[in-house]
């Protein structure tokens, strides 16, 4: 166990102050009492509780005391919780073609309002990671269920160059959850050695969103990288954004030709046992959290333990203050 504030634990030598105050409150009382009563009427006049009437409701009151001052030092304790391994890795062309304006406004737009969408509709416990690709990939956000993360890395998108496809497809492999050492086929690191070693299964479900016009002029074959994907288990459901024979846009101040290819898009989803999503709906996106699964796996995971411990001394409090009012008609 370890505490975000030890400092505080200093407060723990209330404790004894408090004991003692009690102890010294108590032969007050008692020293007044007999004091303005005849001492052969004392027993008649006061009633004595007994011993454990006393001592039962004050000892309560000081673990309740004592739970608190534990609880402020913000103790941190490692508590296996089982949680959802199942993972969605969004991969997102950022190449200067999704600037194209065939689908409106932008095709690059278009991708971010489907992820958006698809944040939206997916199950809270699904993790989902985010990267961008064009020359290279970048993953910005590991498998994760804070969806304001990815939100935020959406929103910093900018465009880039020219496509990697198989970059992408690598990169989101491996963020997935146990696929970290996954060793991509040589002919797409440019090595001729390397391994070719089928994977050592089973993985937790796994998915890749791919969002691009499917036009790849960078890094190498797409086709070996979802044959890569497929022997991890990973499923790629990729969402074409473009008009079927390209569009002629204006882009950076010049009327270029834009080339799309859902062709491409269809091949990958194939190998890889995924789906092919020309225009996604919301039900086809909460399809996609729904093929997946559940994977509950048991993590060590962190947990603060100040509000169950409040909640633990909220509880003493409450039978200490029974017992009080039960023996003594009155709430200590």
């Amino acid at each position: 166990m370890t505490f975000d504030a030890p400092l505080l634990l200093w407060l723990l030598v209330l404790l004894p102050v408090a004991l003692v105050a009690l102890r010294v409150w108590a032969r007050q009382r008692d020293r007044r009492r007999r004091a303005y009563a005849d001492p052969a009427l004392l027993g008649a006049a006061l009633h004595d509780a007994a011993p454990r009437q006393t001592r039962w409701p004050q000892a309560l009151q000081l673990g309740a005391l004592g739970l608190l001052l534990l609880g402020a030092a913000q103790p941190v304790a490692p508590v296996r919780l089982p949680s959802n391994q199942a993972a969605v890795m969004i991969a997102l062309d950022t190449s200067r073609s999704m600037l194209a304006d065939d689908v409106r406004p932008t095709r690059l737009a278009a991708a971010q309002g489907v992820i958006r969408e698809f944040l939206r509709l997916s199950p809270s416990s699904t993790h989902i990671g985010f990267l961008t690709f064009s020359d290279r990939a970048a993953v910005l956000v590991a498998p994760t269920t804070d969806r304001r993360a990815v939100l935020d890395a959406l929103a910093r998108v900018k465009p880039a160059q020219a496509t990697s496809l198989a970059g992408a497809l690598v990169s989101a492999v491996r963020a997935l959850p146990g696929r970290e050492a996954a060793t991509p086929p040589p002919e797409l690191e440019g090595t001729s050695s390397g391994s070719g070693a089928a994977p050592q299964g089973p993985f937790p479900p796994g998915a890749v969103l791919l969002l691009s016009d499917g036009i790849s002029n960078r890094g190498g074959s797409p086709l070996i990288a979802a044959r890569f994907a497929s022997m991890y288990d990973v499923k790629v459901y990729a969402v074409a954004l473009g008009r079927e024979g390209g569009a002629v846009s204006q882009i950076g101040g010049q009327m270029v030709f834009v080339p799309f290819d859902s062709r491409g898009l269809q091949r990958l989803s194939q190998l890889t046992s995924g789906e092919f999503l020309d225009t996604p709906d919301p039900g086809e996106l909460q399809g996609i959290s729904r093929s997946l699964g559940t994977a509950i796996r048991w993590t060590t995971t962190p947990l603060t333990l100040s509000a169950p411990l409040a909640g633990l001394a909220a509880l003493l409090l409450i039978v200490g203050g029974g017992l009080g009012f039960r023996w003594h008609r009155r709430i200590p």
